[in-house]
């Protein structure tokens, strides 16, 4: 397929770069509305971009359907070349700001609930007071955010990567615990061994929750307690804990953060879990994202008092 205009208009390399912006985002979301989220533009905006890049490229690079967009041949031929010149925008953005002495920018970083709220929010200002003109934009899902398809530019994961292509590093290695509240706890014996637990509500993990390594090994040594509530949400497991309805496994960075809750059996739980901070190998050499990603490094290493020294690899 021949790709251009046949009118003698504008050729494509001489459209300009918020056209390709637009096909990146709706390529990137599968959809016009999930581009119009993403870009803060209304659906109609987005359309019209989209059929302005079309009209000018003499060429169709979606496939409407019900359930979203495709990309058409011509579109994933368009593709790379389009990431290409999203690299070279944001390379010469980024060496304006840093010749004005000042980077400038978003980072969009993504990472766990329980992590984010307790490790990196509180840590921000601090980021926002060495440098003011960079805002992070902190996203806390349940949902593993795509980095290869530009969703965020810097991940916090518990976990090994699963996308080949990031790069990233090894912070350290997390463990985890068995908690309570003081007021679960009053007027009963100390916990001693797992037999102990017997008879016990448990605050139980359902959907993804359930999959993770604290719950599954918890729920190895917990079958002969009483399920008081079971949730796919680990804050609304902490909230029930901390209300006395019972026990659950935590990560221990967000269970020995809670002043009134108490671990117990110390040790009883073997599980570990790699922490790591992974972005997309086009953005490593952007300032405002080594800057962030090298100060969510710190406060991560520092907060969590690592077993190992965390150590580069390819993700």
């Amino acid at each position: 397929m021949k790709i251009g205009n046949q009118s003698g208009a504008d050729a494509p390399t001489e459209q300009n770069w918020d056209l390709y912006r637009f096909f990146l985002a709706v390529a990137r979301a599968g959809s016009i509305a999930g581009a119009s989220t993403e870009l803060r533009e209304s659906p109609a905006t987005v359309g019209r971009k989209i059929r302005e890049l079309e009209t000018a490229l003499s060429a169709t690079v979606f496939d409407r359907g019900v359930s979203g967009v495709k990309l058409t041949s011509c579109g994933s031929q368009i593709l790379p070349h389009a990431e290409q010149l999203e690299r070279g925008v944001m390379t010469i953005s980024d060496t304006i700001f840093n010749d004005n002495g000042q980077t400038k920018g978003t980072v969009k970083v993504t990472a766990p609930g329980g992590l984010g709220q307790i490790l990196l929010a509180p840590r921000l200002k601090e980021l926002h007071d060495l440098y003011p003109f960079v805002r992070v934009q902190l996203t806390l899902s349940t949902r593993r955010l795509n980095l290869l398809n530009r969703e965020a530019d810097i991940a916090v994961r518990i976990g090994a990567p699963d996308q080949e292509r990031l790069i990233g590093k090894k912070l350290c290695q997390i463990g985890f615990g068995i908690y309570a509240s003081r007021e679960y706890l009053q007027e009963l014996a100390p916990f001693r061994t797992v037999d102990d637990l017997t008879g016990h509500n448990i605050i139980a993990a359902t959907g993804s929750l359930a999959h993770t390594k604290q719950s599954v090994e918890f729920g190895r040594i917990s079958d002969r307690c009483n399920v008081a509530l079971a949730t796919d949400n680990i804050h609304a497991q902490m909230e029930a804990v901390k209300s006395g309805l019972g026990l659950a496994a935590f990560p221990r960075y967000l269970g020995d953060a809670q002043n009134d809750l108490v671990e117990l059996l110390p040790g009883i739980l073997q599980s570990k879990d790699d922490l790591w901070i992974l972005m997309h190998p086009d953005l490593r050499d952007i300032a405002r994202i080594r800057l962030v990603s090298d100060f969510i490094s710190e406060t991560c290493k520092h907060a969590l008092f690592p077993d190992k020294a965390p150590a580069r690899a390819n993700a």
